[in-house]
């Protein structure tokens, strides 16, 4: 068996398993519709690129560029701290549907 071979057969599995790739499925089930997991794949987006932000301050050797950082992390956290009452709102207007849902 070649290389080559073995690169389709491993290609053509992947594909075949995509379907429970949980990283692709969350990019995917963002719907225009429901607001609550537009908003929410913005914040968990936001706290993602915080997170990266953070350990490149860490690693900085200047200190101008860590401060720097530190603030346009600490603006984002603000900004963030902002979203979390409409992320509340929107999931409990959700779970009072689905509750009403269910004792149909």
């Amino acid at each position: 068996m070649s290389v080559i071979d073995i690169l389709t057969r491993v290609d053509s599995i992947c594909k075949k398993y995509d379907k429970y790739d949980v990283d692709k499925q969350k990019d995917l089930n963002v719907s225009g519709e429901d607001a609550f997991a537009r908003l929410y794949s913005g914040v968990e987006a936001d706290i993602d690129a915080a997170l990266q932000k953070a350990s490149a301050a860490s690693k900085e050797k200047n200190r101008a560029s860590v401060v720097a950082i530190n603030a346009e992390i600490r603006r984002t956290k603000a900004r963030l701290l902002e979203d979390v009452p409409k992320l509340q709102r929107l999931a409990m207007k959700k779970v009072s549907f689905f509750s009403n849902f269910d004792s149909f």
